[in-house]
């Protein structure tokens, strides 16, 4: 007692030196805002306070997502420095570790602190006992000392909980650990009821034979803190690792995606009946992309297949046609956004790609062996599995036969990885293309390209892909390598003038991004070519618009003064719409060469609506972030619900435990929204909040609306605190209508 007391003082006068260093911000009740952005660490956004207006209409914030990061797997810096990354709790998190070991049973409280050391018979009272062990684990030390008194077994058989994400079933998890360690299941039984006596773990309720072990929610992250080199794969390297599928040119995927696209924009396949390419163009393309690809490779149909699924490309007749305005909407993405539709893409390859891809990141450059891999993802999956059963109707398995290894050819194939053999054992890093996908440099290397008096342009792979997308409206591509060659002709620029570029646009262009500016020759050329096509153009609200240099010869011409109905700012006039045959005829007469082409706003109907579903689909690509996100931390389930290991049947009478509705993913989540709306329906929902708790709420919904950083929110009247509240779609996660009261 007078340990703890000495400790508690000591921590008092801690905690009051930081607060006079700085004042922690307080973190607000549900459906509140507050003034400040959460920490990284928090998954949950609070609901914000909702005004009588929002912005109805507005494009989605891009780019301010975490990374999804694999869930409770260290990086090989984290391991290096786990000393220095541990740090204290803040009052709020303290708070909340309180709140939550206050609702866990008694025994389970008295079987951590005395795990930790303590000794629950001394101490008179459940909150004696709780602030203690709160104070426990904050300090760290303690839970430390406790981790590393364990068998070497005990803490394998903790991290590989860990791993599957703080839930298992019972059998399943012996056989995972048996596969894994070796034993038998009566050896892992003992091992699991270690650790459940000193608190470590828990069990779920009973049905029938079936449970489920849990670590309690707010363990895991300080678990993580002391298991990291049980947690961390072992990196393997030698010289003599021989690289099975090593290319010459591994380019970033933007770069090879936009080069694609211009070749198909300039060279059209033909497709079968079949939805396939010819093969005359297929070999054709293979030939031209030979630096990037081998014939027939996966890597050629995961582009194809990333361009049509977005609108970039599409099937007009026989052949395909690139989309200009989706793959320019593509290109002025934030970097996070463009990643996510690849990385959105990929996931159906192979799910849970970008967590691979960042594991293998985390060594440094390191090879990763095989089987340690294999084992961490089959427990991701395995552990997505349990937690989807443990909030479903069933526990039991419904297949009985469980993959016990799985294959990373998709991303080996797709040139994300590179595979190395050694003798017989294989090997996993990342390649260029790879590392370029998980982190990419802030500094591109290149900027500009290089233009030659011979109309050559040259353009290096590490330029930004909006220049190389600009490059190929206005030039032919003739090659494909680690520096694409194009050739200025006159019937590119003539197609260029066809698709809105003017003269001086191409000329500013040129001069601008060329290392060596305009060379004279091709300047002059250039204007030849042109002439003074596309000075002035029509637009739909018959406005005449002129180039800059033309506007005081237009507007000091005699005949054609009468015609300009308005003058709006220089170069921009209204033109009467019933005489546009006399306009054209008086513009000829002084040399004005008008755009034959009706420029009309808001543009190509099916282009805009091409750009919605690209927009649509990178909604949907943050969404699969966010739900990715909340999968990696620990089971959602009430310490209520939790039973001492070894104790799975309650005793005496169970209580009653008010009805959850059902659990339901972000798509759902609109859908029962607007219904509720439309039928005058309450909503009955479960809802976590900025700290990760999850509150049981009843409202009545309004409206759906999304806030000025593009999250979608509902707007709703709370029924308990009768105030109007808005609550992120996101952090919705059981949801079911209700009879409006």
């Amino acid at each position: 007692m007078a340990e703890d007391s000495a400790r508690a003082t000591e921590g008092n006068r801690r905690r009051r030196r930081r607060r006079r260093r700085r004042r922690p911000i307080k973190e607000g009740e549900s459906g509140k805002s507050t003034a400040k952005a959460a920490s990284p660490r928090s998954r949950a956004r609070a609901g914000t306070k909702s005004g009588e207006s929002s912005p109805n209409v507005r494009l989605p914030e891009t780019g301010h997502l975490p990374h999804r990061r694999p869930p409770f797997h260290p990086s090989k810096h984290e391991v290096a420095n786990a000393s220095a990354r541990r740090r204290r709790l803040t009052r709020t998190e303290v708070e909340e570790l309180a709140a939550y070991l206050e609702r866990l049973p008694d025994q389970m409280v008295e079987q951590l602190y005395k795990g930790m050391g303590g000794q629950p018979s001394r101490i008179s009272g459940k909150d004696r006992m709780i602030q203690l062990a709160v104070r426990a684990i904050a300090q760290g030390s303690r839970l430390g000392s406790l981790i590393r008194g364990l068998h070497q077994r005990d803490r394998q058989a903790l991290a590989i909980l860990v791993q599957a994400g703080g839930v298992a079933h019972h059998n399943e998890f012996h056989q995972e650990l048996t596969i894994s360690l070796g034993g038998n299941e009566r050896e892992w039984v003992k091992v699991m009821t270690s650790l459940g006596d000193k608190g470590l773990i828990a069990s779920s309720e009973r049905r029938g034979d079936d449970f489920f072990y849990i670590i309690p929610e707010p363990l895991i992250g300080h678990l993580v803190e002391h298991l990291m080199e049980d947690l961390a794969l072992p990196s393997f390297d030698h010289e003599d690792v021989r690289v099975a599928n090593a290319v010459a040119f591994s380019p970033p995927l933007e770069f090879s995606v936009v080069t694609l696209a211009t070749y198909i924009d300039q060279h059209p396949p033909r497709l079968t009946q079949r939805q396939e390419i010819f093969k005359v163009h297929k070999d054709e393309m293979d030939n031209f992309f030979s630096q990037i690809w081998q014939p027939d490779s996966d890597l050629f149909s995961f582009h194809i297949e990333f361009l049509m699924v977005h609108g970039m490309v599409e099937l007009r007749g026989d052949r395909l046609q690139p989309n200009p305005a989706v793959l320019e909407e593509w290109l002025q993405l934030e970097n996070q956004d463009q990643r996510d539709l690849v990385f959105s893409a990929l996931e159906k390859r192979f799910p849970d790609a970008e967590w691979v891809l960042w594991v293998i990141h985390d060594m440094g450059g390191e090879w990763v062996p095989e089987r340690p891999l294999q084992a961490l993802y089959r427990r991701w999956r395995r552990g997505a599995e349990w937690r989807k059963r443990l909030h479903s109707d069933d526990w039991k398995l419904t297949r009985q036969a469980q993959r016990e290894s799985f294959t990373f050819a998709p991303l080996v194939t797709t040139g994300l990885v590179e595979l190395g053999q050694w003798g017989q054992e294989k090997f996993y890093r990342l390649s260029s293309r790879g590392k370029r996908l998980i982190a990419p440099p802030e500094e591109e290397g290149f900027s500009q390209f290089y233009l030659t008096p011979s109309f050559e342009i040259m353009a290096p792979a590490g330029m930004a892909p909006m220049l190389f997308f600009r490059i190929g409206e206005i030039a032919e591509l003739q090659s494909c390598d680690r520096a694409n060659k194009y050739k200025i002709t006159e019937i590119s620029i003539e197609r260029a003038m066809e698709r809105g570029w003017r003269r001086d646009e191409i000329l500013e262009f040129l001069r601008e991004n060329s290392q060596i500016g305009l060379p004279d020759n091709v300047e002059q050329t250039l204007r030849g070519w042109m002439g003074h096509h596309g000075d002035v153009e029509f637009h739909d609200v018959m406005l005449l618009t002129v180039h800059r240099s033309q506007i005081r010869k237009i507007e000091s011409h005699r005949k054609l003064k009468p015609l300009l109905l308005h003058r709006f700012v220089p170069g921009m006039y209204a033109v009467d719409r019933s005489r546009m045959a006399e306009l054209n005829a008086a513009l000829s007469e002084a040399d004005f060469a008008p755009v034959p082409k009706v420029r009309e706003y808001p543009g190509d109907p099916g282009a805009t609506d091409a750009r919605k579903r690209l927009m649509s689909t990178v909604n949907e690509a943050r969404e699969d972030r966010e739900e990715l996100l909340s999968m990696a931390h620990s089971a959602d389930t009430q310490p209520e619900k939790l039973t001492p290991l070894g104790n799975t049947r309650t005793r005496g009478r169970r209580r009653k435990r008010e009805e959850l509705p059902p659990r339901v993913d972000a798509e759902q989540v609109r859908d029962l929204c607007e219904r509720a709306i439309a039928l005058g329906q309450d909503l009955k929902m479960l809802y976590v909040t900025r700290g990760d708790q999850r509150r049981l709420l009843k409202v009545t919904p309004e409206r759906l609306a999304v806030t000025p950083k593009g999250k979608q929110v509902l707007v709703a009247r709370d029924h308990k605190r009768d105030e109007r509240l808005s609550y992120q779609l996101v952090q919705i996660e059981r949801l079911a209508p209700i009879a409006r009261r």
